[in-house]
């Protein structure tokens, strides 16, 4: 998909920001810009510019040559050339980074264990979990079949537990499976025999934090991942129970199961499936696997941090620019109207000047009078008085102007 930006709407974005900055924002390199402006005339800052305007000195901004139609220029969607390359070499890093790990990884036979004696406290707890499951389906079946044999209606027909189209979804500090108890034994032997051969290659296996967390994660190599199992099921159509005031619906397990990471790894494989007898033979691919993960996940969340300040610092340093050049065009503005100023602040003076005169002929006038009458001291006091405070408009400009130069910085409507 593509942006549309006008000609003349492109050369002030080029005059407000640095090329650097600018191209990535545009989805372009700051080469490929300049390419871009060059084949439109538009003028781009001189080197130096940005830099001369960031210590204060006055820079001129070259005009847009005149055009008989402001052409529409079309862009890359924004960001979309940048977030490619970058997403791109990123995933090749950690592909090879998973490789590399993956291959290094030696492993023992894996077999599953005959029961769960001896279990990972995660698994013991997981099969306590759906143990209390068990109990507690058994004691509703015996409740239905009573109320079935004494024909009144059964009010326990739905799960205190938690249930996702027939299947239970462990609790909190237990591994994640949502699985029925059809096979729950053989998926519990499953995760005992794959959290040994991660144990044996140097992983850590922990419950996650949270009362409400039931992942589990596996660590090593300063990464972490999180795995979720689950269980394929298939809905029994049957006529509904009348007797059942609360009625659920039946679901049958079917020989086919999912082991996948939590988060997306794009062309990674993330994800295993198959019956039970195909996961058995996956086991030891899959723990190799799973092995060499968390260091591929140290290595990406290392790369998107470092990604991520590179695009903050950017964003830093284009606002600065940008700051830069809107100061930089307040100032031209200021020094327009400055300018703008000087020919109404002459033109007020000279009215001054005119009623300065006028005063000063009123004055001789007054003391022609007073001439004439030597004892009229109240005219010649306030003669006195008026032109004591009589000033001539031009030498007080001239004074203003004065003063206005010798100030550090020159005044803003001094020329360039």
């Amino acid at each position: 998909m593509e942006m549309c930006v006008k000609r003349s709407e492109l050369y002030a974005l080029v005059w407000q920001t640095p090329l650097r900055h600018l191209g990535p924002n545009l989805g372009l390199s700051d080469v490929g810009l300049s390419k871009l402006c060059r084949r439109y005339n538009i003028p781009v800052p001189p080197v130096g510019y940005w830099t001369r305007l960031a210590v204060g000195k006055i820079c001129v901004q070259t005009p847009l040559p005149p055009s008989d139609v402001d052409h529409e220029i079309h862009l890359p969607e924004k960001d979309t050339t940048a977030a490619r390359s970058s997403d791109a070499t990123r995933i090749q890093q950690v592909q090879q980074a998973f490789s590399r790990a993956k291959d290094a990884v030696a492993l023992q036979s894996i077999d599953l264990p005959a029961s769960l004696d001896h279990c990972h406290p995660l698994v013991a707890k997981t099969a306590r979990f759906f143990q209390s499951i068990q109990r507690d389906e058994a004691k509703l079946a015996v409740e239905a079949e009573e109320a079935r044999r004494l024909r009144k209606p059964f009010f326990g027909g739905m799960s205190s537990h938690r249930m996702t189209t027939g299947r239970h979804t462990s609790g909190s500090g237990c591994l994640r499976i949502t699985a029925t108890l059809t096979h729950i034994d053989w998926i519990l032997r499953f995760h005992e025999a794959l959290i040994r051969g991660l144990i044996a290659g140097g992983c850590q296996v922990v419950a996650g934090r949270g009362e409400a967390s039931n992942t589990v994660e596996i660590r090593r190599a300063g990464g972490a991942i999180k795995l979720n199992f689950s269980e394929k099921v298939e809905k029994i159509a049957q006529p509904r129970r009348q007797d059942f005031l609360f009625y659920r619906d039946e679901y049958k397990a079917l020989d086919s199961y999912k082991l996948k990471l939590e988060r997306d790894w794009h062309a990674i494989a993330r994800q295993w499936t198959g019956s039970r007898e195909q996961l058995e033979q996956q086991l030891p691919e899959i723990t190799r696997a799973l092995i060499a993960f968390p260091e591929a996940e140290a290595l990406r969340s290392k790369l998107r941090a470092e990604e991520a300040a590179i695009r903050r610092q950017q964003e830093r340093e284009a606002a600065r620019a940008h700051d830069i050049a809107m100061a930089a065009e307040q100032a031209r503005t200021q020094r327009r109207e400055a300018r703008a100023n000087q020919l109404p602040r002459a033109v007020a003076v000279g009215q001054s000047l005119t009623t300065y005169h006028s005063a000063l002929d009123v004055l001789s006038r007054l003391e022609g009078i007073a001439d004439d009458q030597p004892e009229d001291d109240a005219l010649r006091t306030w003669i006195a008085l008026v032109r004591s405070s009589l000033k001539d408009p031009v030498h007080e400009l001239a004074d203003t102007l004065r003063a206005e130069a010798a100030q550090p910085e020159r005044p803003l409507w001094w020329p360039e």
